[in-house]
């Protein structure tokens, strides 16, 4: 998994008037709003991600031997 930070400049030093988290049930997704005194609002949204890895391998008694590994990063 790549680790990301995403920096908001344009947010730093601003008054918070509200802050909200909101869970939806349906997607499992989190979005989290920010009203400032000045009138401006942030938002982000914390969504799931599905991740696929697979394999091509020879099985058979004892351990299977792995012959190339998909979608691994």
């Amino acid at each position: 998994m790549n680790d990301r930070e995403i920096l908001v400049p344009e947010v730093e030093g601003k008054t918070i008037r509200a802050m909200r988290l909101q869970l939806t049930g349906a997607t499992g997704e989190t979005e989290f709003s920010i009203d400032f005194t000045d009138g401006t609002s942030f938002s982000a949204t914390a969504c799931q991600r599905t991740e696929l890895e697979a394999e091509l391998y020879i099985g058979g008694a004892g351990e299977p031997q792995i012959i190339k590994r998909y979608g691994e990063i």
